[in-house]
């Protein structure tokens, strides 16, 4: 085994090393959230940027921080891997010290399992766990072989050990964590990666239709046991069109075993989860020739800024709940999304970025010439702070925040949205939680959801 390896197994291991039976733990437990990071890829924080240190008070001054980081971390000269040729639409990448930055401004771990977590092959991955891990940031969805990212991590806290179960459905497939493999009588190491939720789209057709598809996609298209293949796309024969979705069953109870083993550990278990996939079928960005349909879904799913989930989002949520998860965050869409309160415990369908660095451009053509718009919405958040007392939530507190997008030494890092920008993004986080019976109020410009009040 290499040296750099055996180095990052054993600072991986101390890192989900929980804490002794004695350590002090009471009722009370704050959780803070962000969504995707992307960037920023210039120092920051400025020393006078007084707006990103209130931000980063919200997550210093809880006992979770959360977010999820895109793209790899580590120094390139000093990195002797390769770019992939899979990657999940570019190739972001932070100096090392970004993630010392990440754990000084309050975060405790972030989320892995994303479409970008291999941009820079599995030696990338393995560079950029080292760097979380010589910063002291724990991260969860990505580990050295299947097992691990499969794993949950474990971080203690002032209030009891916390447990983090976290997975992506939107990925390159050369993302996927595995085994290792055994030739001629000799093992190679386990490959690093990701830890995967298979899901596709079928889309249902009347029979008529179906058989009309079947005789004209000819050799292109593969019938197996009445569904009807093209390409990475399913058909099947329904009443009425539409579409449905489907999760990999062996991937949905490995999720699911890893969030009950947290539970019968921890006193907080968080599942976080990548997932591109909307409730739209609209693709503003069509692949160009020669894209692998399988590359241009682990970029941007179909509509990406419907802020409405994929039907089997709501369904794995509930099920991680009922599993022992106390909050769910979904990460990947950079559009907010509603929110959701299942047995009294919070779903974050969306809390679009929590950084958006493109260097002040309002658009992005990614590694396969797809060009990307960025509307106004993309530059809107909320941080999350929520409070328990022991499993019970008490209160969630939603703080509106814009996205500096000009280019700059604030550019792409967020700060307190004004207050008529607030009132906003505030009111349009309301319409989107209603559809789930969830009730926000605007107090001294801030949002607050209360249990009781749905």
């Amino acid at each position: 085994m290499r040296r750099p390896f055996a180095l990052l197994c054993a600072a991986l291991a101390v890192a989900a090393t929980p804490p002794s039976s004695a350590q002090a733990q009471d009722d009370a437990f704050t959780f803070a959230a962000g969504g995707d990071m992307i960037g920023p890829y210039h120092p920051w924080p400025a020393p006078d940027d007084a707006g990103f240190t209130q931000v980063a008070a919200l997550f210093r001054g809880a006992d979770l921080g959360f977010a999820n980081q895109e793209g790899s971390i580590f120094d390139l000269e000093r990195f002797t891997g390769f770019p992939a040729a899979e990657n999940g639409g570019g190739t972001p990448l932070q100096r090392a010290g970004a993630a010392r930055t990440m754990r000084a401004m309050g975060l405790s771990v972030v989320s892995k399992a994303n479409n970008h977590a291999t941009d820079w092959g599995s030696d990338g991955l393995v560079a950029t766990l080292h760097t979380l891990a010589a910063a002291g940031l724990a991260q969860a969805g990505a580990g050295l072989d299947l097992d691990g990212a499969r794993a949950p991590a474990f971080l203690p806290t002032a209030h009891g050990l916390v447990g983090v179960v976290d997975a992506a459905s939107t990925f390159p497939p050369m993302a996927v964590a595995g085994p290792a493999i055994t030739r001629h009588g000799l093992t190679s190491q386990p490959r690093p990666g990701l830890n995967p939720l298979h899901v596709h789209e079928v889309r249902l057709l009347p029979p008529d239709q179906l058989q009309v598809l079947r005789t004209l996609a000819g050799a292109a298209g593969i019938w197996n046991g009445g569904s009807l293949r093209i390409s990475d796309q399913l058909f099947r024969a329904a009443s009425a069109p539409g579409f449905a979705w489907e999760m990999d069953p062996a991937d949905e109870t490995a999720i699911l075993s890893a969030i009950r083993a947290a539970r019968a550990r921890a006193r907080f278990v968080l599942f976080g989860v990548h997932a591109h996939e909307t409730a739209g079928g609209d693709d503003p960005s069509p692949p160009p020739d020669f894209e692998p349909m399988a590359l241009h879904r682990a970029d941007e799913a179909p509509s990406p800024n419907d802020p409405e989930p994929a039907a089997f989002e709501p369904a794995l949520f509930h099920a991680a709940i009922d599993a022992g998860a106390d909050a769910v965050v979904r990460t990947g869409p950079h559009v907010l999304g509603g929110i959701e309160l299942y047995r009294g415990r919070p779903i974050f369908y969306s809390l679009g970025s929590l950084f958006f660095d493109f260097g002040g451009r309002r658009s992005y053509t990614n590694a396969y010439g797809e060009v990307m718009q960025f509307p106004p919405e993309l530059f809107e958040t909320v941080v999350p702070v929520s409070t328990f007392s022991g499993r019970t939530l008490q209160e969630i507190r939603l703080h509106p925040m814009q996205i500096d997008a000009e280019a700059g030494p604030g550019g792409g890092m967020p700060h307190p949205a004004d207050p008529a920008q607030a009132l906003r993004i505030l009111a349009r986080l309301q319409r989107l939680s209603a559809r789930f019976g969830t009730r926000i109020t605007i107090e001294n410009g801030v949002g607050v959801i209360r249990p009781a009040a749905r």
